[in-house]
């Protein structure tokens, strides 16, 4: 449900759902009461719903690029910043801000099949305010809480119509309370976790931590640059295992697999390919034949081989690499097996954005072609010569001034010499502060003609790089794969979640997209393992970073994810995303 006019309340369903730019499983149900007025605004800005059901219905997929797009403003002149999204006058161009949540903020959820001993807590935690934190001594022997799902969800209080505050990923391991607060709605207790939180143990947690599934998901994501190993698939799709299989399971499975194995090894050989790390030695729990556990108590028989078959274009974030008979196996973080000579193993992006400082700060220039040069004024002749080339991606601190020279924009470096304004992208500070930087609050600047993204505090940058927002530059983001323009705060935030879409002739499915940043509707800021071409429009409405980026910014932003949580929830906390032209 996109909602086009101003709303007090916002109300969200609980769903597994599509999203414009994601696949995922989110409750949050919020309520904001608050009057332009209360936060000091002369209007109050659109509440979107986040998790809308009808707005999910119609949505397609944006985390996807199509080839092309939309030129860069490479004409700008420096100094020159993007018309804002709404053309107010002076001051109020940069928009509004969104409003606060009130305390009222609370999320629903169905008791699972451990809560028969008791029922249900019906009363939520309206106006609680913040949730408890654990009083958990900080000592290695701590009882622990170990998350044996996709999702365990993580409740402000102990009862299922509790608030959500986030959710832990299966092998996630996190302190608890030696005793459970609370039987009531939960057979097996409510646990009180660090740093806050309850969680009921039951099929999506337990705290023995010696689980199977504990036992085969003990690789954490990384905080740097993808935070797993990654492989995408090949045609035709791989087959999903439930255990290492033999040979004859494989030919079974896999009636071309001696074709498919010859076409690998023809592949091995060009240039840019990947080859997988070195095998991990093969767990105990995987030998033998032993068929691998389901995530959240499901069942698999004894004699499960097949689990199904990728998707076309589906990617993968791998928990370990391990060789059966010579032929290499990647175990998925939803405990299924498959074939790597059947993937493309994943190469990380050589993207990086640029920390800014009283030294070295905005505006900015990153290079964007292969064959970019540097040029030197003859001051003898007042000509332009090349005086050597400039790395790929790689950032240079600007003067403000600009040489026209036979129809060419050149830009000045802070060493005095040139470059070609189209080679490169440029990116600069703000003309006029908006009333939230003046705040000194943290904020996102992210800019679509200039595929830009910079990182505020307060007036002063501190992080800069490229980005590949929505195909469709600054079109109506309805009905069409651009970006949402508008002011907006972060409200989800998960280490890595699915994303897939269904649009014919575009069909995906993204399994562990990483640091992904909902903003509003199915918008967000996330990471990109599938393309490289930040700096082009290319994404189906998401703003899509490089993963060393993206990973810097989720540590920066708002609401923080605690250690050894997989996502963290605040409809009130997070940092604002001002999107524009």
């Amino acid at each position: 449900m996109r909602l086009g006019t101003p709303l007090l309340v916002a109300t969200a369903a609980i769903a597994t759902v599509t999203l414009d730019c994601a696949s995922l499983e989110q409750v949050v149900e919020g309520v904001s009461r608050l009057a332009a007025s209360e936060v000091g605004l002369s209007q109050v800005v659109p509440i979107r719903a986040a998790t809308a059901l009808p707005a999910l219905a119609e949505a397609t997929s944006r985390v996807m690029g199509s080839p092309g797009g939309v030129a860069l403003g490479a004409g700008l002149e420096p100094g020159q910043a993007p018309a804002p999204a709404d053309p107010l006058a002076s001051d109020a161009d940069w928009g509004e801000l969104p409003p606060a949540e009130t305390e009222d903020e609370r999320a629903s959820t169905e008791p699972s099949d451990e809560s028969a001993e008791g029922s249900a807590d019906d009363t939520d935690d309206s106006g609680d305010g913040e949730p408890e934190r654990s009083a958990t001594a900080n000592s290695d022997d701590r009882p622990v809480l170990v998350s044996v799902a996709k999702e365990t969800w993580i409740f402000a209080k102990p009862r299922w119509r509790s608030r959500r505050l986030g959710y832990l990923r299966a092998g996630s391991i996190v302190s608890r309370q030696p005793e459970a607060a609370t039987h009531r709605g939960c057979k097996r207790g409510w646990y009180q976790v660090e740093p806050r939180g309850f969680v009921c143990a039951g099929s999506t947690a337990t705290i023995d931590p010696n689980h199977p599934v504990a036992r085969l998901a003990t690789k954490r994501p990384g905080s740097e640059g993808l935070p797993y190993l990654y492989a995408m698939s090949r045609f035709p799709t791989p087959p999903l295992y439930g255990r290492l299989p033999t040979v004859e399971q494989q030919q079974k499975a896999e009636p071309s697999r001696p074709y498919l194995l010859r076409k690998h090894e023809r592949l091995t050989k060009n240039a840019d390919y990947v080859s997988p790390p070195e095998p991990d030695a093969i767990p105990e729990l995987m030998q033998e034949g032993k068929v691998l556990p389901a995530l959240g108590g499901a069942r698999r028989g004894a004699a499960t081989v097949l689990l199904g078959r990728a998707r076309v274009r589906s990617g993968f974030a791998l928990l370990g690499t391990y060789d059966q008979g010579g032929r290499r196996f990647g175990l998925t973080t939803e405990m299924a097996l498959l074939p790597l000579d059947r993937t493309r193993i994943v190469k990380p992006s050589s993207m990086r954005g640029v920390r800014l400082s009283d030294e070295f700060t905005l505006p900015i220039a990153v290079v964007r072609s292969r064959h970019a040069r540097r040029y030197v004024v003859d001051q003898a002749s007042g000509a332009l010569a090349i005086s050597g080339k400039l790395v790929r991606r790689s950032a240079l601190a600007l003067t403000g001034q600009t040489l026209h020279r036979r129809g060419e924009i050149y830009l000045e470096v802070a060493d005095g010499s040139w470059l070609k304004a189209r080679k490169v992208a440029r990116i600069d500070r703000f003309r006029q502060a908006p009333r939230w930087a003046r705040q000194g609050k943290k904020w996102v600047d992210v800019s679509i003609l200039r595929q830009a993204l910079v990182a505020y505090e307060g007036t002063e940058p501190v992080y800069a790089t490229l980005v590949s927002t929505g195909a469709d530059g600054v079109a109506p983001h309805d009905d069409s794969h651009a970006t949402i323009q508008g002011t907006f705060l972060i409200h989800t935030k998960h280490v890595s979640v699915t994303m897939d879409g269904d649009e014919r002739g575009d069909e995906f499915d993204l399994r562990d997209v990483p640091f992904v940043q909902y903003f509003t509707e199915g918008y967000a800021l996330h990471g990109a393992y599938w393309h490289d071409d930040f700096g082009t429009p290319r994404s189906h409405g998401c703003v899509n970073l490089a993963p060393v980026d993206a990973a810097w910014l989720f540590g920066w932003t708002d609401p923080q994810v605690p250690a050894g949580w997989h996502a963290a929830l605040s409809l009130k906390q997070g940092t604002l995303v001002y999107v524009h032209p």
